[in-house]
């Protein structure tokens, strides 16, 4: 097996493990509204990005079909969204909450770096990693308040008896 296929594979491993860890069963609505919300915000972005040249992978595991990395895409940076979104510091003060966003942004950049140096699964060069910090910061942004807008709604529909119970079945 090449080693570029290798890491792709302990990445989907590392990834399901780390959401069998992270979630609590009883919050797992939400953090699936944070998987798929953060999946869809990276392959609009990812689209977009590679169409025009920000961002090219050499390896795929899906070439025929996309040129964007599909493992980063749709399992590693939602993963990443998830544990962002599980341990964000509401109750912490602005300089908690900046320091959240950047060490997870900072990792979703290591990551990609580390697979533009050492394997052929993505590259980029440090510029477009500048602006792909910018990119998921606001990618975050807008999913924290996402889901914070939905799980709001639906707790309080939930509370207060909204629509009946028929409509929740």
């Amino acid at each position: 097996m090449n080693f570029d296929y290798f890491i792709l594979a302990m990445i989907w491993i590392v990834s399901i493990i780390t959401l069998l860890i992270v979630i609590p069963k009883s919050r797992v609505r939400e953090f699936m509204a944070v998987f798929f919300f953060f999946q869809s915000l990276t392959w609009i972005f990812g689209i977009v990005l590679t169409a025009f040249g920000a961002l090219s992978t050499e390896v795929r595991l899906f070439e025929k079909a996309t040129k964007i990395s599909f493992t980063s895409e749709f399992i590693f940076f939602p993963t990443v969204a998830v544990v962002f979104h599980r341990w964000f510091p509401d109750q912490g003060g602005k300089l908690k909450v900046v320091l959240h966003y950047v060490v997870f942004t900072g990792v979703i950049i290591l990551y990609m770096y580390l697979l533009a140096t050492f394997t052929r699964i993505m590259r980029v060069d440090a510029q477009q990693l500048i602006r792909f910090f910018f990119n998921f910061v606001f990618e975050f942004w807008v999913c924290r308040r996402y889901v914070l807008w939905l799980m709001g709604t639906t707790k309080l529909q939930a509370y207060h008896g909204v629509g009946g119970s028929e409509e929740w079945k």
